[in-house]
């Protein structure tokens, strides 16, 4: 059945409405990357990029989805999901989930901050390896913590979110890790931006390499930038997860332990070129010495 003109006259003018509040977050988004080149600090740096990135990644998914003006400001500055729709789409019962997933985001708070403020510590004597250990606390307390509570907020108030982090240890294959489990947010930004365009004008496969091209580039300007080095370490990363996934189809490699072994291989032992050196000595061990988590 067609809309009636009613409801399409309702959609075009939240449109109308999206696209403004868009260009005014897309500018500001802009406006704070470009800040980061006035910003002398290294890990201050970075943040306003990622910052910038953010907002600005939100500002296009914005443009493209129409719905109430609160539920965008909402959306905008309190869910940290790319995903506006989805915030948007109500469930009846989330309550029991959201527990489930608060206290897990509590377990894992408290995980990360002990990684960062306690075990990287007694590291100290060995820079490298100190950071690594902080860097993975952070990630605990960001993606697995702070994000997993706030989501499980907003499913208590029947908003259909999602968390970020899908269990990726549980992840299959390479395919699965990066399409299912890991950063969801950023999955559903690249998939209504990049991936059904491209899709939809070539195939799904230059959608994948499209999708993993732009992370490499995104985490150019991200790492690379605000370290001032390690320049195409992050997209060769990148580079190499759309390669493995692709060369995996091809060897057609068994559901299982081989395919899981094959992921493993293809995550961890490139990760040196996404986190290189020059990012991990001159952005996050001074920021880590800010926190006063390392000497």
């Amino acid at each position: 059945m067609n809309a009636s003109p009613k409801a399409k006259s309702t959609d075009e003018q939240k449109l109308v409405v999206h696209s403004w509040i868009g260009v005014v977050v897309l500018g500001s988004g802009v406006l704070i990357i470009l800040s980061a080149a006035w910003a002398g600090t290294p890990w201050i740096r970075m943040w306003l990029l990622a910052a910038g990135v953010y907002f600005t990644v939100k500002a296009l998914v914005l443009m493209r989805t129409p719905s109430a003006v609160a539920d965008t400001v909402r959306w905008l500055l309190f869910c940290p999901t790319l995903s506006l729709a989805g915030f948007t789409r109500r469930i009846s019962e989330g309550s029991h989930r959201a527990l489930r997933l608060a206290l897990a985001g509590l377990m894992d708070l408290t995980f990360g901050a002990a990684l960062l403020w306690i075990v990287a510590r007694q590291f100290a004597d060995t820079p490298l390896v100190a950071a690594w250990v902080g860097m993975t606390g952070l990630i605990f307390m960001m993606h697995f913590g702070g994000f997993h509570l706030i989501t499980a907020f907003w499913m208590c108030m029947g908003r259909a979110t999602e968390p970020l982090m899908q269990c990726p240890i549980a992840a299959v294959s390479l395919a699965d890790f990066w399409g299912r489990r890991w950063n969801t947010a950023f999955r559903d930004a690249m998939n209504l931006l990049v991936f059904r365009p491209v899709a939809g004008r070539w195939n799904a496969r230059a959608a994948q390499w499209s999708v993993f091209l732009l992370s490499g580039l995104l985490h150019e300007l991200v790492v690379s930038l605000p370290a001032g080095g390690g320049w195409g370490g992050p997209t060769l990363y990148f580079f190499l997860q759309a390669f493995g996934i692709e060369l995996g189809r091809r060897l057609r490699i068994p559901r299982g332990i081989a395919s899981r072994l094959w992921a493993l291989a293809f995550l961890l032992t490139p990760v040196g070129l996404l986190f290189h050196t020059p990012f991990i000595h001159r952005v996050m061990l001074p920021f880590f010495q800010t926190l006063k988590a390392l000497p």
